[in-house]
């Protein structure tokens, strides 16, 4: 189905690169205005709009009338790929309960260079934030029909309309890996949303947000980056897990301890209040720290002491068995909290149903991105984002969503209490590095979600506190354990840094 409005050249282009497949049947339908030149070929229809009519209502009537088992509703500005309606067909054979499928894409970039657009698997929470899944996109005539079409009260957004809903009534989505579609340019601002659209695309996610569990729409963005937020259900409490040695040290010429700023940020930014802080504090802390920590957060703060050597592992695990709170957030004493609503913003994602962690945007004293989530690729792990100027979008601006991810590091990771418990925690043969890796392989394989918000921003001032070297002995357990695992690019298809510490 083409919806054409610029004479047919721009549907011209789509056909002629779409014809030439033998392995499927197509009908192509051009919808467009009565004094719009369409293009007429073989197998392909015309829909002319009669007087009054809306695209949606033609759409609709196109597809009630057609025979296909799926249909894809689509401007063409850009072309099928070479056998891409083959690459399509032999898919569908392989996945005969496809009931949504969409694919990679390309584009012509500023310079002719070509462009790869690739895109994460099936990301319910993502697509609350932007239509991610392109320009060619596939539903079963089935569906279709099931959800009652394209809704005409929301030209502008109709496909995104269409594809929430549809998405909300099947999850039998799929993707493809290659690229299907060739775009004429990438973003270049031609594509940015008019008021119509905006309108529209406002009032498609509250309504998905309401049918999904309930959230607001903050703000809708032209270029297609939504900020949707999911809303925390009653007032649980957070326990606040921090290991420290709680010492003052000298850093970079001054006199510092960086777990009671980290504390005093906590208690003066956070509009979260019910929260209770758990520090398992090394028996060599400073009394002036202690006394310090208490002045700053009252009775909110609990200290827990470990006389033990260094394990990182532990002494979280020891922490979290002396916390009360229905949800545990690891944190690091090394950070500085930027956004008042980091607590929301975790723990309206850790309520989700089937969430087992949620993790934030951190960021270096630099201003660069130090974790926008874990990615693994190719037997190596690393943190998204790393070393990346603060602000940039990322790729298919994977920097500014809420999404779904692989993993997060403990330096921020809050959990259900009871998902921690069942994934055992932090495995103590993993006392610096890697702990983090091996607690989120546990919670997915457990069949767990992960996510990653960029509203709960953090400052990391990484590896100041402790030895931040990597030995063999932790290598060898985290990737003995997982290294099977150790190329899931299904949310991150990107090219990765170096690996996490």
């Amino acid at each position: 189905m083409l919806l054409s409005d610029d004479g047919g050249e721009n549907a011209e282009r789509f056909l002629q690169s779409a014809h030439g497949s033998d392995a499927i049947h197509v009908e192509f339908v051009i919808v467009c205005s009565k004094d719009t030149r369409c293009f007429h070929g073989d197998n392909v229809v015309v829909r002319e709009l009669a007087v009054d009519e809306s695209v949606a209502e033609a759409v609709n009537a196109a597809v009630d009338g057609a025979t296909s088992d799926f249909i894809s509703i689509l401007r063409p500005e850009g072309v099928a790929t070479p056998d891409a309606l083959d690459v399509f067909s032999a898919f569908v054979e392989d996945h005969p309960r496809a009931e949504i499928i969409y694919s990679n894409e390309a584009a012509l970039g500023p310079e002719g260079n070509l462009l790869s657009l690739n895109k994460p698997i099936f990301s319910p929470e993502r697509l609350r934030c932007q239509f991610y899944f392109g320009d060619f996109v596939f539903y079963r005539r089935e569906l279709f029909l099931r959800v009652g079409g394209l809704n005409k009260a929301r030209a502008g957004a109709l496909l995104y309309d269409l594809a929430l809903r549809s998405t909300r009534e099947s999850r039998a989505v799929e993707f493809i890996g290659e690229q299907l579609f060739l775009r004429e340019s990438s973003d270049n601002g031609d594509s940015l949303l008019d008021d119509e659209a905006l309108d529209s695309t406002r009032a498609t996610l509250s309504e998905h947000l309401e049918a999904t569990g309930g959230g607001v729409v903050k703000s809708v963005d032209p270029r297609g980056v939504h900020d949707t937020r999911r809303l925390v259900k009653g007032e649980p409490l957070i326990s606040i897990i921090i290991p420290t040695r709680g010492i003052f040290s000298f850093i970079d010429g001054a006199r510092r301890c960086f777990v009671i700023d980290a504390v005093k940020s906590i208690v003066d930014q956070s509009t979260y209040r019910n929260f209770e802080l758990v520090l398992v504090v090394d028996s060599v802390a400073d009394a002036d720290v202690v006394v310090e920590l208490v002045r700053l957060a009252g009775d909110k703060i609990r200290f827990v002491e470990w006389s033990k050597p260094f394990n990182f592992s532990d002494k979280v695990n020891l922490g979290v068995l002396h916390s009360r709170g229905e949800f545990v957030l690891l944190l690091n004493d090394d950070i500085d909290v930027i956004s008042p609503d980091w607590l929301e913003s975790l723990l309206a994602l850790a309520q989700l149903p089937g969430a087992g962690m949620v993790g934030g945007m951190l960021y270096y004293s630099d201003e660069t991105i130090q974790h926008a989530g874990h990615a693994y690729h190719e037997g190596d792990a690393s943190h998204i984002g790393l070393d990346v100027p603060r602000g940039d979008r990322g790729p298919l601006d994977g920097y500014l969503v809420e999404r779904e991810v692989v993993g997060v590091t403990a330096a921020c990771a809050m959990m259900p209490r009871d998902v921690y418990f069942e994934v055992g925690g932090l495995s103590n043969l993993l006392p610096g590095n890697f702990n983090d890796v091996d607690l989120c392989m546990k919670t997915t394989w457990t069949g767990h979600d992960i996510y990653w918000t960029p509203h709960a921003e953090l400052y990391h001032f990484e590896s100041k506190t402790r030895d931040p070297s990597v030995h063999a002995m932790e290598v060898h357990v985290a990737w003995g354990r997982w290294s099977f695992r150790m190329n899931d690019t299904r949310y991150w298809p990107y090219a990765l840094s170096r690996a996490p510490r």
